[in-house]
């Protein structure tokens, strides 16, 4: 009878060593869970670094006045050079460029008041402006004196699209002297001195155009 009891007291305390240890491993085995899913929920965020911001690049305004620019070639019936053409067409763009607001295109010599019309219908923004070289001696007998006096530069302002006129006029240069008492220069109606006058009145021309965009150059005189 007293081997039965102490048996079962044995019996009794294994028992409850066993449920201890399968409680106790129960409850590291939650801690352990629980840790593992309060490292991963606390997953630290990089702080977010604020650099410069792009600066957005603004287009380009366009220039408000786009001029064609155009030159004829002098008639075949005078003795003006060709190359007179190349004078006035270049010293009318140079001049023309000063002004910041407008851009300037050559359209070459050899540019008929047809053609300049043409090129305007076809346009959509640019003004087409139409140089020509004249000479106010229709005397065949003199036509080989075409002095600073005598040579004048025409010009038209074919607006686009529709190409009416939106101003025409004629610019003329009378240069008198060549030089002061003493000292030798070049001859009135020499090549020479009828280059420097339409180059004058090229640059005279060019500052008319821009009047006619109420644009006024700073007045330079050579």
């Amino acid at each position: 009878m007293l081997k039965c009891r102490m048996m079962l007291n044995t019996l009794c305390q294994a028992r409850l060593f066993l449920l201890l240890t399968i409680l106790l491993t129960c409850a590291i085995g939650s801690e352990a869970q629980s840790g593992r899913r309060s490292t991963a929920g606390s997953t630290a965020t990089a702080p977010s670094v604020s650099g410069p911001k792009a600066v957005e690049k603004k287009p380009e305004k366009p220039p408000s006045i786009q001029l064609l620019v155009g030159v004829a070639d002098p008639d075949a019936f005078t003795n003006i050079p060709y190359y007179l053409s190349d004078t006035v067409l270049d010293n009318c763009l140079r001049r023309l460029g000063d002004a910041s607001d407008v851009k300037t295109t050559s359209a070459g010599r050899g540019m008929n008041r047809a053609d300049a019309i043409r090129h305007a219908k076809e346009e959509k923004n640019r003004y087409v402006v139409w140089l020509q070289i004249g000479s106010d001696l229709t005397n065949s007998s003199n036509q080989s004196k075409n002095g600073p006096d005598q040579l004048y530069v025409n010009y038209t302002i074919f607006e686009p699209e529709t190409a009416k006129v939106r101003q025409s006029g004629r610019t003329h240069q009378s240069i008198y002297k060549t030089g002061r008492v003493g000292v030798s220069g070049p001859s009135k109606n020499s090549p020479l001195y009828s280059e420097y006058a339409l180059k004058q009145s090229a640059r005279e021309t060019a500052e008319r155009i821009l009047e006619a965009f109420d644009i006024k150059l700073r007045d330079e005189r050579w």
